[in-house]
């Protein structure tokens, strides 16, 4: 398991007061399994990333995660599993690796396999290609990662074989060569070490990478999407300035939406909601606009929660690469190289990773 901080975001006082006021404002539905009370305070979901164009079907979904948030404690976990995982698909004879589900039938199709597998009850999922990802990535002012020069090098390779794939998609009409231009522009990176910003379409190439490993390119995938919830959270940050009726309306609010926290309207929802809406709006998801606004405010809570007094909402971030087995040689079956798993040993790592006291 890994903790991340990087660097401080703005410092914003009575997050407690906004984590308490937004936790009650949650909807129940994203319990990761019914019955467990301890679990109803994490709104959950899964995230899945795929190297094609589609949303759907029919790509590897090289990024299968379970996004996991506490709003009263500010807390994020981030779940990644290797694609090259067996797992038990109901209709085959033999195991098939983790990501068979989606390429045969999107993301529902995953959620069911992979709860079935690893003891969860996850309901709702967030599905996006790599175009769309990068986008999401570039509209919150790109992210923020280590990269070593061994991954700068391997690095400029992939985005631009990333990018002569985006010029096959011109040949076929479904992207436009100023559509090209713009996600590959200043694509080159120079640049490499601890605090080194990528855009979108950099940093996808950089999630991706699988020079020396699956699990170090899952580590990579990891670490960017953790990057991207402190770069949500510093964006956040920059457009909205909290208070209470206890404390007055801030003197100065630098020019940032106030919201009195004591008195939360349907505008200061929506001002949220906005903030938030490219992640919803260039996913493909089955989440109504109830489960949309309740993700949001959860966020946001976790958000302004981590931010106390000189800390990043990375500080509340860990994550893991899972199965238990990832680091192991490969199994071979019916031909295909992958990690058979102790079902029970990672159905209990996965709920001591998610429910544990810190």
């Amino acid at each position: 398991m890994k903790t991340i901080s990087k660097r401080n975001s703005r410092p914003t006082k009575f997050l407690r007061a906004l984590a308490l006021v937004l936790a009650l404002c949650l909807l129940p539905v994203f319990s990761l399994a019914e019955g467990e009370a301890a679990n109803d305070d994490w709104v959950t979901f899964l995230l899945i990333c795929n190297e094609g164009m589609n949303n759907d079907k029919g790509n590897a979904g090289n990024t299968l995660m379970v996004v996991s948030m506490e709003p009263a404690e500010g807390k994020i976990r981030l779940m990644m599993f290797t694609w090259d995982t067996f797992v038990d698909y109901e209709g085959y004879d033999v195991p098939q690796k983790l990501d068979m589900p989606y390429r045969n039938n999107g993301p529902e199709e995953a959620m069911k396999v992979f709860n079935a597998n690893f003891g969860l009850d996850i309901q709702y999922y967030m599905s996006l290609n790599y175009l769309s990802l990068a986008g999401i990535i570039d509209e919150y002012g790109g992210v923020t990662v280590d990269v070593s020069r061994a991954e700068r090098n391997a690095l400029n390779g992939m985005v631009a074989s990333k990018k002569q794939r985006l010029l096959d998609e011109v040949g076929t009409g479904m992207l436009s060569q100023f559509v090209v231009d713009m996600l590959a522009k200043e694509y080159y990176l120079t640049d490499f070490g601890p605090n080194t910003r990528l855009n979108g379409l950099q940093a996808v190439g950089f999630g991706w990478l699988q020079y020396d490993s699956v699990y170090n390119c899952c580590e990579r995938d990891a670490e960017v999407i953790a990057a991207l919830f402190h770069s949500v959270s510093d964006f956040m940050s920059d457009k909205v300035v909290l208070y209470t009726d206890a404390s007055g309306v801030p003197e100065n609010t630098e020019g940032r939406h106030a919201i009195n926290l004591s008195s939360m309207t349907e505008e200061d929802y929506e001002f949220i909601r906005q903030l938030l809406s490219p992640i919803f709006q260039m996913s493909s998801n089955n989440l109504t606009e109830d489960e949309i606004r309740s993700i949001s405010l959860a966020l946001a809570s976790v958000a302004y929660q981590a931010t106390r007094e000189g800390a990043s909402i990375l500080d509340s971030l860990s994550y893991i690469v899972l199965p238990l087995e990832a680091k192991q040689p490969y199994d071979n079956v019916a031909g295909a190289q992958g990690h058979l798993v102790d079902k029970e040993a990672n159905i209990a790592a996965v709920k001591e990773f998610l429910f544990k006291e810190d």
